[in-house]
C-alpha cells in the first residue's frame, strides 16, 4: 500500500482518544503516531506525553502536520473538524455518530467527496471478527433461505456506574442512549436488513426511548436504548429472525483497541486505491438520518404520537 496514508494525527484529548485512538496508532507497525491535539494546548501535550507524538498547539496545526486523522470529539464538534480536514485532503477516521442532524452530517459526505479522501466510522462491534464471522453467516442463511424478516436489539448502558468514564460527558447526558448507544445497534442490524424507511418510537424510564423501524420490503425491527440502566442491568443483545430461524448476536472478546487497528487498516486499504468502505461516512450519515427522525418522533406532543388505551 505504497499510497496509504502513514502519518496520523488524533483529534480529541479525552479518555477514548488516549485509550483507543492513541494507544492503537502508538501500537500499530505500519503508521506513525504524529500527536494529538484538542481546546487545550497542555492537555494535548500531556496526552501525548503517556501515549506518544507531541501536543499540538491547534487542530489546524495538526491537520497540517499529518496524512489522516481521526477523531475522537462531541459528534457536534468532530463533524466540522472533520469536514475540515477532509476538504485539506486529509482521510478521516470518525466515532459514531457521525454528527448530531442531518445537515452536519450531509456536510462530512460532501467534504469527502471533494477532498478525494477516504473515511470510515468506526463502529465497534464490525471491526470484531466474532461479530463479522456471525454476520457473513447471517448473509448466507438468508440468501439460502430467504431475508430475514425481523430483529430485536437493546443496548444498555450504565454512565451512572460509580467510575464511568463518561460520566462527564455533556453531549451523552443531554442526548442519551438514542444518540450513544443508538448507532451500536443500528450498525448490527444495517447489515443484515434493508434501509430503514420509518419510524416510531416512545420513551421510557430516564433516558430511555424504545423503537420500532419499518424496513424497505416489509422486514421490521425493534430498539430499546438507554444509557442509564440501573446496576446490573447495563448490556447488549441483537436476535434476528426469519426463514433462516433465529439467531443471536454472540458477544466479542476482542479490545477496542484491535479493532480500531483493523479500521486504520481498512482506511488504508481504501487510501491506497480501495474505494469507498462499506462502513464510510455516506453509511454513517444513513445512521444519523434514522437517529434524527426517531428524535423529531418522540419530540411530538404525546397526544400526536400515542393512542391512548380505553380503561374499562
Amino acid at each position: 500500500m505504497s499510497d496509504a496514508p502513514r502519518r496520523f494525527g488524533v483529534l480529541g484529548t479525552g479518555h477514548w482518544a488516549e485509550t483507543c485512538h492513541g494507544a492503537a496508532l502508538a501500537a500499530h507497525p505500519d503508521v506513525e503516531l504524529v500527536g494529538f491535539a484538542g481546546r487545550d494546548a497542555d492537555r494535548a501535550a500531556a496526552v501525548a506525553a503517556r501515549v506518544g507524538g507531541r501536543g499540538f498547539a491547534s487542530p489546524e496545526e495538526l491537520i497540517g502536520a499529518v496524512d489522516a486523522v481521526t477523531l475522537a470529539l462531541p459528534p457536534h464538534v468532530q463533524a466540522p473538524l472533520a469536514a475540515r480536514a477532509a476538504r485539506a485532503g486529509r482521510h478521516v477516521l470518525l466515532e459514531k455518530p457521525l454528527a448530531l442532524d442531518v445537515a452536519a452530517a450531509d456536510d462530512v459526505v460532501a467534504a469527502v467527496r471533494e477532498g478525494g479522501v477516504a473515511s470510515i466510522v468506526y463502529t465497534t462491534y464490525l471491526f470484531q471478527p466474532d461479530v463479522t464471522g456471525w454476520l457473513e453467516r447471517m448473509r448466507a442463511l438468508a440468501a439460502e433461505h430467504g431475508p430475514w424478516e425481523g430483529a430485536i436489539a437493546r443496548w444498555a448502558g450504565t454512565i451512572d456506574a460509580p467510575g464511568n468514564p463518561y460520566g462527564a460527558s455533556a453531549w451523552r447526558r443531554e442526548r442519551g442512549g438514542l444518540w450513544d448507544t443508538g448507532p451500536h445497534a443500528l450498525s448490527v442490524l444495517g447489515e443484515l436488513l434493508p434501509p430503514v424507511e420509518r419510524v416510531s418510537a416512545g420513551r421510557g424510564a430516564r433516558d430511555a426511548v424504545n423503537v420500532a423501524l419499518e424496513h424497505a420490503g416489509g422486514a421490521g425491527s425493534a430498539l430499546s436504548l438507554t444509557l442509564t440502566a440501573p446496576a446490573g442491568a447495563g448490556g447488549s443483545f441483537a436476535t434476528v429472525w426469519g426463514p433462516g430461524g433465529r439467531h443471536d448476536l454472540p458477544r466479542f472478546h476482542g479490545t477496542p483497541q484491535e479493532g480500531f487497528a483493523r479500521a486504520v487498516d481498512r482506511l488504508r486499504a481504501g487510501a491506497a486505491g480501495g474505494g469507498p468502505d462499506p462502513l464510510d461516512v455516506a453509511r454513517g450519515r444513513e445512521a444519523v438520518a434514522v437517529l434524527a427522525a426517531v428524535e423529531e418522533h418522540v419530540a411530538r406532543p404525546v397526544g400526536e404520537r400515542t393512542t391512548a388505551v380505553a380503561r374499562g
